[in-house]
C-alpha cells in the first residue's frame, strides 16, 4: 500500500488521502443507494457491455485494473472521460459513443442526461488571492530531490510537533478514489494535481482556491514549482510543471493557471508518466513509462513495442533537448504468437519513478521496468547514468537478468499468447535513485520490487553493497520511494 502523499508548511500538514468519495450533485437518489455495486440500481444497457468488453481486467483478471466496485464509485464524467480520451482508449475504441455512455450509466447507476458534474472549491476573493511572491518555493521533494526530506527551516515545524497539529482545513477531490500528486507549498499557494485531471492552486490559509484549471487526464505527478533564490525576483510570470496519464507536459502560470505549452513526451500511444519529471537549470527531465504493458493482456495486441525512456525539455517553451532510449533501437518484429498475433521485441524498461539529478557529476540517474517482450535484454531492471547535458549514456547497470513479463502472465504464464517465456518475474527498479552521502563517501540508493536494496558507485555504477528488505513481489517490494 502506498502512503498517502504529504507536503509540509508553515504550521499546516498538508495530506492526499484516498478512499470513496461523497455522493456527487445530479445523482439520482436510488443510484447512490446501490453505487456499491454496479446494477443494484435499475439494471442499464451497458451491462451486457461492460461484461463483453470490460469484466474480464476489471473483475480480478488484472489486480492493476481498477476493481468494477471501484469503478463504481468514481463520478460519471470521468470514467467516460477514461473510455474517451483516458487510459481506457484504445479498449474502448470499439464501442460507439453510445455504447461507452451507456457502460458509464451501468457502473456508476447514473442517468447521465440529469448529472451535473459536482461543484468545484469554493473561489477565493480580496486578499486571498494575491500570490506572494517573497515565498519561493522549497526546493525539497518530487521534481527537486528524490530524498524528499524536508528541512525545518522549509517545513516550519520540527518533528517533535507533529503530534501536536490540528486540523486547519481539507477538501475531497470530486469523483476521485485515489490520490497521487504531492502538494508543492510556494507563495503562500499549495499547488496540487488530482485524478479528474484537474490542477489546484489553494490559499495555504484558508483552502479556497485560487484558480483550478483542468487538463487532459488524471496528473499522477507532483506539480513543480519553478524555483528561485531567497531574495531574488521570480521568472515572469513563475511557472508550474508537471505530467498527465496520457504523458503530455504542461507548463502553466502559476498566478492564473493558464496553460503556457504542452508536449507529448513520447508518440506511442501507451506512454503515460507517473514519476515526477526532475527541474534543474531552466530543464525539466521528464520519465516516461507505458500502459502497454496492460494492453498485451488482450491476445489479440501485437506486444510489444514501447520502450522507456527519459527526456530533457526546455522549461521555456517546451522544446526537446535530448531524448534517451533505456533500449537504443526500436522494437523488430520476431515472429508471431500461438495466437498468429505479431511479436515484436525487445520492449519495455519504462521509466516510471522520478530522475536523481547530481550537478556535481554532470549526470542523471533513473531505473527501469522489466522488457515486456523477449528477448529480456540487458537494459532491463537497470540504473543508468546519463549526461546532463548531452543526453549521452556514461554507465548502466542491470541488478537482475532475464526479466520479461506482461500482463497477460496473470491470464497464465504458460498459456497467454503474450506472456514471454521468461514469465517475469516483473522486479522493476520502481524506486526513484538516491543520491545520499554514506561513510564518508557518496553512493546512490536504488531499490526494486523485489525488496532489494542496492548501495552504488555513482561514478561507475559498481555495487558496494545489496540487502534484502522486504519480501518484494509483482505488487509488493519497494514502490517510488
Amino acid at each position: 500500500m502506498r502512503l498517502p502523499p504529504i507536503a509540509l508548511a508553515a504550521g499546516t500538514l498538508l495530506i492526499g488521502l484516498s478512499g470513496s468519495p461523497t455522493p456527487f450533485a445530479g445523482q439520482p437518489a436510488a443510484a447512490v443507494a446501490g453505487a456499491d455495486r454496479p446494477g443494484d440500481a435499475q439494471p442499464l444497457a451497458g451491462d451486457a457491455l461492460y461484461a463483453d468488453n470490460c469484466a474480464a481486467c476489471h473483475e480480478g483478471g488484472i489486480p492493476r485494473a481498477p476493481h468494477r466496485d471501484w469503478l463504481a464509485k468514481m463520478a460519471p464524467d470521468a470514467v467516460l472521460d477514461a473510455m474517451n480520451r483516458g487510459t481506457m482508449q484504445q479498449e474502448a475504441a470499439q464501442l460507439s459513443a453510445q455504447q461507452r455512455e451507456a457502460v458509464t450509466e451501468y457502473l456508476t447507476g447514473v442517468d447521465l442526461a440529469s448529472y451535473r458534474p459536482p461543484p468545484g472549491p469554493p473561489a477565493c476573493t480580496d486578499e486571498a488571492l494575491a500570490f506572494d511572491l517573497a515565498q519561493a518555493p522549497a526546493r525539497a521533494g518530487w521534481g527537486y530531490d528524490t530524498t524528499r526530506f524536508v528541512p525545518p527551516e522549509a517545513a516550519g515545524l520540527t518533528k517533535r510537533q507533529v503530534a501536536r497539529l490540528e486540523l486547519k482545513w481539507a477538501y475531497a477531490f470530486p469523483g476521485a478514489i485515489r490520490a497521487r500528486s504531492l502538494p508543492v507549498v510556494a507563495m503562500g499557494a499549495v499547488f496540487v494535481g488530482s485524478q479528474n485531471g484537474t490542477v489546484h492552486a489553494f490559499d495555504l490559509v484558508s483552502g479556497c482556491a485560487r484558480w483550478h484549471t483542468r487538463v487532459s487526464a488524471e496528473v499522477r505527478t507532483a506539480i513543480i514549482v519553478e524555483p528561485w533564490a531567497d531574495g531574488e525576483k521570480p521568472p515572469t510570470p513563475p511557472r508550474v510543471f508537471f505530467g498527465d496519464l496520457m504523458g503530455r507536459v504542461y507548463a502553466l502560470n502559476a498566478l492564473t493557471g493558464e496553460v503556457l505549452w504542452q508536449r507529448r513526451a513520447d508518440d506511442h500511444p501507451n506512454a503515460t508518466i507517473t514519476g515526477t519529471p526532475s527541474f534543474h537549470d531552466g530543464t525539466l527531465f521528464v520519465p516516461v513509462s507505458s500502459l502497454e504493458v496492460i494492453t498485451a493482456a488482450d491476445a489479440a495486441y501485437p506486444c510489444c513495442t514501447f520502450r522507456g525512456s527519459v527526456v530533457a525539455l526546455d522549461a521555456a517553451d517546451g522544446r526537446l533537448k535530448w531524448r534517451h532510449y533505456t533500449i537504443e533501437q526500436p522494437a523488430v518484429e520476431l515472429g508471431r504468437t500461438s495466437a498468429g498475433t505479431r511479436r515484436f521485441g525487445p520492449s519495455g524498461a519504462a521509466v516510471w519513478s522520478s530522475p536523481a539529478v547530481d550537478a556535481d557529476r554532470g549526470l542523471i540517474y533513473f531505473g527501469s521496468s522489466e522488457n515486456y517482450s523477449s528477448p529480456a535484454d540487458g537494459n532491463s531492471d537497470a540504473v543508468f547514468a546519463v549526461d546532463l547535458e548531452t543526453g549521452a549514456r556514461r554507465w548502466r547497470r542491470q541488478l537482475l537478468a532475464g526479466d520479461a513479463w506482461n500482463g497477460g502472465c496473470y491470464f497464465g504464464a504458460a498459456t497467454h499468447p503474450n506472456c514471454p517465456p521468461e514469465r517475469g518475474p516483473d522486479m522493476d527498479v520502481s524506486a526513484a535513485p538516491v543520491l545520499a552521502e554514506a561513510g564518508g563517501r557518496q553512493l546512490l540508493i536504488a531499490a526494486q520490487k523485489s525488496g532489494m536494496v542496492f548501495g552504488l558507485d555513482p561514478d561507475n555504477g559498481r555495487p558496494a553493497w545489496q540487502r534484502q528488505v522486504g519480501r518484494g513481489g509483482v505488487q509488493g517490494g519497494i514502490h517510488f520511494g
